[in-house]
């Protein structure tokens, strides 16, 4: 019975480790979105001008409909990726008062 116990110990500890990374994964998705939000505003704005678009350490003139195109479409992928994160983390949490409520069983027997 306290191996039991240890096991769920062990396996509710890789539950809680992987929702953290899942929510700083998810994190820097946002930081990421609301980066490329910003972006695609300013070029609303402005639509006459050269744009450049950050390669490595420096900036590429760039033609604007295809930056924003290609923006659109990072937008988008990551938007996707967010939601997948968003429904593991929340697979996780279930999983985590899943193992939390067997270990509470377990020590009350």
């Amino acid at each position: 019975m306290e191996d039991d116990a240890q096991q769920m110990m062990m396996e509710m500890q890789q539950t809680q480790q992987k929702l953290q990374e899942v929510a700083a994964q998810k994190e820097e998705t946002q930081d990421e979105l609301d980066g490329i939000s910003k972006s695609l505003e300013e070029l609303e704005k402005d639509e006459d001008g050269e744009v450049y678009q950050e390669v490595g350490n420096i900036l590429v003139a760039k033609d604007r409909d295809q930056l924003q195109d290609d923006l659109e479409d990072r937008k988008e992928d990551l938007e996707a990726r967010n939601e997948r994160l968003g429904s593991k983390e929340e697979e996780l949490r279930e999983k985590l008062q899943e193992a939390q409520s067997q270990i509470t069983q377990s020590m009350g027997q």
